[in-house]
C-alpha cells in the first residue's frame, strides 16, 4: 500500500497520466472527424504538437518557479518571450500545421503560418499556467485545512491538561481538608480518587464518551466531595439519562459547574444546598446546577475552570450547539448548559 502510494504522488507518473489522457483525446478527435483529416488528427501528427506544446510548458514552469515567483519580472518576460518564439519556429515547421493546431484563426489566404502557431504556443502556456495555479491554490488549501486540524488537536489536548490539572489541584486540597476532620474517610476517599483519575485517563484517549459514562463520572465525584462536607450542606444529584449509550465528546464538559457548586457554594455555617440536575432528551442534553452562595463570598479572579469550559465548548460543540446560561445573585447561583448532541 506503501509503496503504490508513493508510485502515485510521483510527478513523473502523474504527468504521463495527464499527457496520455491528453493523447487519447487527440486520437477521438481523429476518429470523429472526415476521411480527408483522419491522417492529420492522427498519432504521428498529435505527437508533434504535444512534443512542441510539451516542451514550452515544462520551460514555461522552470521560468515561473525560478523567475517569475521570485519577482525577476523583467528576465521572466524577456524569457517567456523566448519561449513563445522558439515553440513558433519549431511549430511552424511542422507538416499541415495549419489543419494541426487546437487554434485556429480566422485569416484570408496568405496569413502567415508562423502567426496561428505563436497563437498556439501562448494558448497552450495560458491553458497550463490557469491549470498550475488552480491546482496549487486547492493543494494549499487542504493543507491549511490539514493545519488547522491538527492546531485545533493541539488546542483541545493543552485544554485537556488544564482540566485534570485543575480538578487534581481542588480535589487534593478537599483531602487534605479531610484528613484533618475525618480521616477515617481517607481510604474510601482514595479509591474514589483513583477511579476518577482512571477514567480521566482512559477518556483522554478517546474522541468520544457516552452521556452515561460521563454522568457516572459527575456521581462519583459529587460522591467524593460529599465526604468532606458538613452536615449544614444538602446536596441532590438528580439525572434522567433515558438515552446514556449517546456519544458524547470528550473532554470533561459537564465537570466545571459540578466543581463551582462544591467550589463557591459551601459555607461552615447557615444552611448550603446544592441541585444537579442532568436530563436528556432525544436531542439534547442539558446540565443545571443551582446552590446557594455563602454571605460575603468572593469568587477568586483566576479561576480557570469557566474559561477552559467555553473554549472547550467552542471546539466540541460550536454555536449555535450549545447554550451556556449563568445567571447570579448574592444568595444563589445557577447555570445552565445545553449540548446538541
Amino acid at each position: 500500500m506503501e509503496n503504490a502510494r508513493s508510485f502515485w504522488s510521483r510527478r513523473v507518473v502523474r504527468h504521463g497520466i495527464g499527457w496520455g489522457l491528453v493523447l487519447g483525446f487527440f486520437s477521438l478527435i481523429g476518429r470523429q472527424a472526415g476521411p480527408e483529416q483522419v491522417s492529420i488528427l492522427g498519432l504521428r501528427y498529435s505527437l508533434a504538437l504535444l512534443a512542441v506544446l510539451a516542451a514550452a510548458i515544462y520551460a514555461h514552469y522552470w521560468l515561473l518557479t525560478h523567475l517569475l515567483e521570485r519577482r525577476r519580472y523583467g528576465w521572466y518576460a524577456a524569457a517567456t518571450l523566448g519561449v513563445v518564439l522558439v515553440g513558433t519556429v519549431v511549430l511552424s515547421q511542422v507538416t499541415q500545421v495549419h489543419r494541426l493546431n487546437l487554434v485556429h484563426l480566422d485569416a484570408d489566404e496568405g496569413q502567415p503560418v508562423w502567426l496561428e502557431s505563436a497563437a498556439n504556443v501562448v494558448f497552450a502556456l495560458a491553458l497550463s499556467t490557469i491549470a498550475r495555479y488552480v491546482r496549487r491554490g486547492i493543494v494549499s488549501f487542504y493543507e491549511i485545512q490539514k493545519l488547522r486540524a491538527l492546531q485545533l488537536e493541539t488546542e483541545l489536548s493543552l485544554l485537556k491538561a488544564q482540566v485534570n490539572q485543575h480538578f487534581l489541584f481542588n480535589t487534593l486540597n478537599n483531602l487534605y481538608g479531610l484528613s484533618l476532620a475525618a480521616p477515617e474517610q481517607m481510604p474510601e476517599a482514595l479509591l474514589q480518587l483513583a477511579e476518577l483519575m482512571r477514567y480521566q485517563l482512559d477518556s483522554s484517549r478517546q474522541q468520544q464518551v457516552t452521556v452515561g459514562s460521563e454522568a457516572a463520572y459527575l456521581a462519583n465525584y459529587i460522591g467524593l466531595e460529599k465526604l468532606r462536607l458538613r452536615a449544614n450542606t444538602q446536596v441532590e444529584f438528580c439525572p434522567d439519562l433515558p438515552h446514556p449509550d449517546r456519544p458524547l465528546a470528550s473532554g470533561l464538559l459537564l465537570l466545571p459547574l459540578g466543581e463551582n457548586c462544591f467550589k463557591h457554594a459551601v459555607g461552615p455555617s447557615g444552611a448550603n444546598h446544592i441541585r444537579i440536575e442532568l436530563t436528556q432528551t432525544d436531542t439534547t442534553l442539558t446540565l443545571r446546577t443551582d446552590n446557594t452562595v455563602p454571605p460575603h463570598f468572593r469568587p477568586a479572579p483566576s479561576g480557570l475552570g469557566l474559561p477552559n469550559l467555553r473554549a472547550r465548548l467552542a471546539q466540541f460543540y460550536p454555536s449555535p450547539r450549545h447554550r451556556l446560561r449563568i445567571e447570579a445573585d448574592a444568595g444563589r447561583y445557577v447555570a445552565t448548559l445545553v449540548l446538541q448532541v
